[in-house]
């Protein structure tokens, strides 16, 4: 996942000099979440800061949604104008706790503040075995028990009012044309984004 994601990275940069878009990257795991990449157009930038970079164990999502957040907001201090796109990239199996809470009802609470907040979002779901089916993605009881017996990337894409995209292969070129789907459908109709 993670090298299909520095390639997204590296080749969305290299076109961001087309729209004047930057881009930023929150990693999460082990016990928290770090900003490895503050918003830039440099690729060489890039390169260097996600050469080094590593996944795996736990995955401490809450705080990898928070960071964006704050990450988002100070974005938006500094340029009022920015129309920021926060693409979630997980299997959405968030197992550590930020707030002394079930994790998984922390990360849709969270998913909801950033809806609230009008940052526009999108999921894509790294598992294979599981079809977003709207109707059945938000059942209290499997949020509760068992939480991973239903979508929980759907779910998050519910609650964060964006786009969910379930990818069968998981690659730079399949992120890349998801991320950039979605920038055309927001350059084509920016108000209906994320209602």
């Amino acid at each position: 996942r993670m090298m299909a994601t520095r390639g997204a990275i590296i080749s969305l940069l290299r076109h961001a000099y087309v729209r004047r878009d930057k881009v930023a990257l929150v990693a999460f795991s082990g016990r928290s979440a770090r900003i490895v990449l503050r918003p830039t157009s440099s690729v060489d930038l890039a390169e260097r800061r996600m050469e080094r970079l590593s996944i795996g164990g736990t995955t401490p999502l809450t705080h990898g949604l928070v960071t964006a957040l704050k990450l988002i907001k100070t974005e938006r201090l500094r340029d009022p104008h920015v129309y920021p796109l926060l693409v979630l990239i997980s299997d959405g199996r968030g197992n550590i706790s930020l707030f002394g809470e079930e994790p998984l009802l922390e990360a849709q609470r969270c998913a909801a503040q950033i809806k609230s907040d009008g940052i526009r979002a999108m999921v894509i779901d790294s598992t294979r075995d599981f079809s977003h089916q709207p109707g059945h993605a938000r059942s209290r009881i499997a949020s509760l028990y068992g939480a991973y017996a239903f979508n929980v990337c759907g779910d998050l894409a519910e609650r964060l009012g964006g786009r969910y995209y379930g990818l069968l292969d998981l690659s730079q070129n399949a992120i890349v044309e998801s991320v950039n789907r979605e920038m055309r459908q927001a350059s084509r109709n920016p108000a209906a984004s994320n209602e």
